[in-house]
């Protein structure tokens, strides 16, 4: 009888873990925007755009635009104007990694001139 307890009481416990595991998918798994902004954002005020494509909780591309202020704005994915500005972050973003990468290998190749004038003398010998 006591086997069946704790077996009974093991069964119940794991079904309530995994019962609220899933309720916290569940409650994070819809879609961010309800509705996308129609005003035009300019590249300079821009920290960041994270793009998520659909999923089965938002059957949607949503396309988060975070500007330097910390506000968050939702761009229409279909928009002229949002195409082409991400395809500028992106080369905005791009051209960074170019310069840091750049600024790395010049670091590397470092290496000290020594001027004649500081060179040891050597002596001479005959």
């Amino acid at each position: 009888m006591e086997k069946k307890g704790i077996l009974l009481f093991l069964n119940v416990t794991f079904l309530v873990l995994v019962g609220i595991q899933g309720a916290l998918i569940m409650k994070s798994g819809r879609c961010v925007c309800i509705d996308s902004t129609k005003a035009m954002i300019h590249l300079r005020f821009l920290k960041d755009i994270k793009q998520y494509a659909p999923s089965p909780f938002c059957e949607k591309t949503e396309i988060i635009a975070t500007m330097k202020n910390g506000d968050q704005a939702c761009l229409n994915p279909d928009s002229a104007n949002v195409k082409k500005l991400i395809k500028d972050w992106e080369k905005k973003v791009n051209q960074k990694k170019k310069q840091r990468k750049g600024k790395k290998r010049q670091k590397g190749k470092k290496f000290l001139k020594v001027k004649k004038s500081q060179r040891p003398h050597q002596k001479k010998t005959t």
